[in-house]
């Protein structure tokens, strides 16, 4: 099979191999992540995750039908345990979301998976497999319904916000959509998509108020529409663009 520029790219990018592997130990456990988050801030561009959003922007589809052809990695048993463990949560959650939201509808949107990612969500897990993703650690729950309450408070300046379209990216579907691994693996942070570029402009200029006051810790601008709000992520930094 011979592969075009663009599909070795992304398989560069995206440290793909030809075929499904089985598993992936990923980095450790939830727990283990959160415990080691410190108040430390970390310079403005010290890290830049610009893969974690590759397939969300103008080239999403083509990407994900690539991920496709070429496979993925599948996830373990444990792995699906422990997807299965957090979707019988799921009542619970969005009904604590709802109690400390104001029966907010972002509160749906979290426990949805990318829908533009649905093939390498299959590819993952398995057609069979309810396409649903809370994390299985209830002390996780405050960075997304912190989030949602984020976004209320753009809405209410006027910021037109589309949608959340991730919240928890367990491993190994955080790889096969090319994720960064220190963010959404752990389930301290969301991705939204505004209503334009200039919106999530808008936005990023709030959001910076936020982090100046510790509300959150990180924000990635990918020079679309689409913004990565870090609640509770370990690195305290900016990428794609600079608070100023």
């Amino acid at each position: 099979m011979k592969l075009n520029a663009y599909t070795m790219m992304i398989v560069l990018s995206l440290g793909l191999a030809a075929g499904c592997a089985p598993g992936d130990s990923g980095e450790g456990t939830p727990n283990e992540a959160i415990s080691s988050q410190t108040n430390s801030a970390i310079e403005d561009g010290a890290s830049e995750d610009i893969a974690d959003h590759i397939h969300n922007d103008s080239s999403e589809t083509q990407l994900d039908s690539e991920i496709e052809s070429l496979g993925c990695v599948r996830a373990s048993s444990s792995q699906k345990s422990a997807v299965n463990l957090g979707n019988t949560k799921k009542d619970e959650f969005l009904q604590k979301c709802a109690q400390e939201t104001n029966n907010s509808f972002y509160c749906a949107q979290l426990v949805r998976p990318n829908p533009k990612s649905s093939s390498t969500f299959r590819c993952t897990y398995g057609s069979s497999q309810t396409h649903s993703l809370v994390h299985p650690d209830e002390n996780t729950w405050k960075y997304p319904i912190e989030a949602v309450k984020v976004l209320q408070d753009l809405s209410a300046k006027g910021i037109k916000i589309s949608h959340i379209y991730n919240w928890w990216r367990p491993e190994p579907y955080n790889k096969n959509v090319g994720g960064a691994k220190g963010r959404h693996p752990y389930g301290t942070s969301v991705d939204v998509r505004f209503g334009s570029e200039g919106e999530a402009n808008k936005a990023f200029r709030e959001l910076c108020k936020m982090r100046a006051k510790k509300r959150i810790r990180a924000i990635g601008h990918y020079g679309s529409a689409s913004l990565h709000i870090g609640v509770g992520d370990r690195l305290a930094n900016t990428w794609g663009k600079r608070c100023n």
